[in-house]
């Protein structure tokens, strides 16, 4: 099976917050989105896309400090933020193998905090501003003043059948999304 993947411009908040809700469309339980990119770079905002559309009317923040939000909707989203982890066993601690058992999607943020732990099929989002490290420079957006500095470069990657479909569906639909970036 070849990896999928593909990266677009999200020029800013509102698009990120619309390609989360293009995911609510399509997940499943048991579905894993890996939300890699710096301080700031927009993960929590696609995560409150993802838990508006899917029926949670709460409020959606990064849990840096209790590890993992729960949000019951439509299908319940576990939402992990690793950063503050100094070990990939300490995930343990917080019932991970529950977690994984596919009740719910899990949106996982700092996933390189897992290590050994990191699953084999999973949804891989990388979001970054354009011309950092993992960004594309020279992309395609439309000459508004400031629309590079608020945007986003999000690129999926699927590792596993199911996140390679959805990879595919998105490469399909995403000129809906904003600017395409060529594929990778």
């Amino acid at each position: 099976m070849t990896e999928q993947r593909w990266q677009i411009f999200l020029p800013d908040e509102s698009a990120t917050e619309e390609l989360g809700r293009w995911l609510a469309e399509r997940v499943r339980p048991g579905d894993i989105l890996l939300l890699y990119g710096d301080l700031g770079a927009g993960k929590t905002t696609l995560v409150r896309g993802l838990a508006r559309r899917l029926g949670y009317a709460g409020r959606v923040t990064s849990p840096t400090f209790t590890l993992v939000h729960e949000y019951e909707g439509d299908l319940p989203i576990y939402h992990f933020d690793l950063y503050r982890l100094d070990e990939p066993d300490q995930v343990w601690e917080i019932g991970w193998a529950d977690y994984l058992r596919g009740e719910g999607v899990l949106c996982i943020e700092w996933p390189e905090r897992l290590g050994g732990l990191m699953p084999d099929e999973a949804l891989t989002i990388r979001l970054s501003h354009p011309g950092e490290e993992g960004g594309t420079v020279g992309v395609r957006v439309n000459e508004v003043e400031g629309a590079v500095a608020a945007g986003r470069i999000v690129e999926l990657a699927g590792f596993g059948e199911r996140p390679e479909a959805l990879v595919k569906e998105w490469r399909k639909t995403c000129s809906s999304l904003g600017s395409i970036v060529p594929p990778l």
